[in-house]
């Protein structure tokens, strides 16, 4: 011991800066290794793995995983435009298949895959022929457009060439009046927003309004408010996937503002815990370590050994945390 203390008394600088190039290195391994040391915001791992009730529950996420929903509610009073943010903002999620899995906006037949008709009733699929064979004509006419202009090119000519008469084809154009008229106003709309203006759907074709969009999409408080859920294509991926979404959100938002739009779901809330406890955490440290600092300063009346004293804590915290 009386040789070590001499030789840190002579050379003194040969034990200071091993040390503080110790703790640098601790603190880059600990701060920049993510195979090492993280923050586990996972519920399920404070109840023992070797629970049956746990494993039966664990079970049963793996077959319902509803609880891994990413869930966007979009809400305002405008039910077209709260219908054009679901659609602008899914379209965005289809289109990250390395984050997002599962995307559900809207039920309609279409999410039903190729044999989407075998759970329709039988009655409305009368109903559903009925309205085909109406507006068979006016299909047939006008498939050939291939663009907005040339769509109201051939009404034009359809309107200035049909016969006095009552025809197929003239009934036909009557009953789908409604639903240009929806496609021009969506086209108008889409002229004055920016990003890729959203398809009216073959319900337009219909003349469907309101009503039947709430029946389509996930719809609450009569439409004013509408909902995307989507889950992360893995665990691993969850924070990447709400970073993410709220990057699209807040894109979708840009081309259609005035929404109120929010993000939640269960790994939702874990990220934000996280990161709020990594906030407050480094906070009540930086806190506790001025106060203590202040504690000796004001005991000893003098700062110089005190705070020599708090950086052998700090440099010992460091290797703590690399050694953890």
């Amino acid at each position: 011991m009386r040789a070590l203390a001499g030789a840190v008394c002579r050379h003194r600088w040969w034990f200071v800066y091993p040390q503080f190039a110790l703790f640098g290195l601790c603190v880059y391994y600990t701060a920049f290794s993510t195979r090492h040391l993280q923050m586990d915001m996972d519920r399920d791992d404070l109840v023992g793995g070797d629970k049956k009730y746990h494993q039966v529950f664990m079970r049963y996420r793996q077959e319902f995983p509803g609880e891994d929903e990413l869930a966007v509610a979009v809400e305002s009073s405008d039910h077209e435009r709260n219908r054009q943010f679901v659609e602008r903002l899914a379209a965005k999620l289809e289109l990250e298949t390395n984050l997002f899995t599962d995307v559900f906006y809207k039920g309609d037949l279409k999410a039903l895959g190729r044999k989407a008709l075998l759970f329709v009733p039988e009655a409305e699929l009368t109903d559903l022929r009925q309205t085909l064979g109406v507006y068979r004509p006016f299909i047939q006419k006008f498939t050939v457009a291939t663009n907005l202009d040339s769509l109201f090119n051939l009404i034009n000519e359809q309107i200035r060439t049909s016969k006095r008469e009552e025809s197929a084809e003239n009934n036909s154009m009557v009953k789908a009046l409604p639903a240009l008229q929806r496609i021009i106003e969506e086209a108008d709309a889409a002229c004055r927003t920016p990003g890729t203006p959203v398809s009216p759907g073959v319900t337009a074709l219909f003349g469907s309004g309101e009503e039947v969009d709430q029946a389509a999409y996930i719809t609450f408080a009569g439409g004013r408010i509408y909902l995307v859920t989507a889950r992360a294509k893995s665990e691993a991926l969850s924070e990447a996937a709400v970073q993410r979404m709220r990057e699209l959100m807040e894109a979708t938002v840009l081309e259609l503002p005035g929404l109120n739009v929010g993000l939640t779901g269960e790994p939702v809330l874990d990220y934000d815990e996280m990161e709020q406890s990594k906030r407050d955490t480094a906070l009540a440290a930086v806190v506790a370590l001025v106060v203590s600092s202040l504690i000796f300063i004001t005991a000893y009346r003098e700062a110089g050994r005190p705070l020599k004293t708090v950086l052998c804590l700090v440099i010992g915290l460091g290797y703590s945390m690399a050694f953890t």
